[in-house]
């Protein structure tokens, strides 16, 4: 059995493609709503009972708290294996055969997905330096006793899709999840100045630069980034 946990705060236009896209493959999905305001929640069960949504009994922001939150919620249905995504990333239509493959006859512990992020198109994807190359822990075997850690970044931000115990025995999958909330320039700036109000001075994310490379005049396309630049985007493949 494979569940799935998903946070979620506005992602109305992303959610229903979400949900449906491993619906195929999880037995159940589990989704922490943080107090959505454009329907997000009401979408999510209209899927029916295989989608749990779990109303936040929290306020602020603290990544790690509601990914624990949620573990706890997956590790009660006994699954034996959770994918934890985002609330604007899709699976790939090729994917949950991908995953049915690879759990048929695994040795590890969690697997790594590529993340495919769309940039201004639905048909685009940016390709240059981490954006090409980025190789996330998504898929992994619940067991009691592990939690997502705390972090030092600003709302406990970049605490992991997949509890840090287990990545010492991972693997690869060939399946990849397109991640939408990028590929408008609106949705970037929007994210820029939120990720740089609740977690500032990051320097380890170059303070999230890289995300408006190019839809700022004070970031250039052409600049060479501590994680991307110069902006390339390809034909998505």
């Amino acid at each position: 059995m494979i569940a799935a946990m998903l946070r979620i705060k506005n992602e109305a236009r992303w959610i229903r493609a979400a949900v449906a896209s491993i619906l195929p493959v999880c037995e159940r999905v589990f989704v922490l709503d943080d107090h959505s305001s454009d329907g997000s929640g009401e979408i999510c069960r209209s899927f029916g009972e295989k989608v749990v949504v779990i109303p936040s009994p929290f306020e602020g922001i603290d990544e790690t708290r509601d990914k624990n939150l949620l573990l706890s919620e997956v590790t009660r249905c006994a699954p034996q294996w959770c994918l934890c995504i985002d609330g604007d990333e899709i699976l790939e239509p090729s994917g949950p055969d991908h995953l049915l493959a690879a759990i048929s006859h695994a040795s590890c512990q969690c697997y790594s997905m590529r993340i495919v992020y769309l940039w201004n198109r639905p048909d685009a994807m940016r390709v240059d330096g981490v954006y090409g190359r980025f190789w996330r822990p998504s898929l992994f075997r619940p067991q009691a006793g592990l939690w997502f850690r705390t972090t030092s970044y600003g709302g406990h931000f970049h605490c992991g899709n997949v509890p840090a115990d287990l990545l010492h025995s991972s693997a690869t999958l060939p399946a990849r999840l397109y991640h939408l909330g990028y590929m408008c320039r609106e949705d970037r700036l929007k994210k820029y100045y939120w990720y740089n109000r609740i977690d500032p001075g990051n320097e380890d994310e170059d303070c999230y630069r890289h995300m408006i490379q190019g839809d700022l005049p004070e970031v250039p396309a052409h600049l060479a980034l501590k994680h991307a630049g110069p902006l390339k985007i390809a034909r998505l493949s």
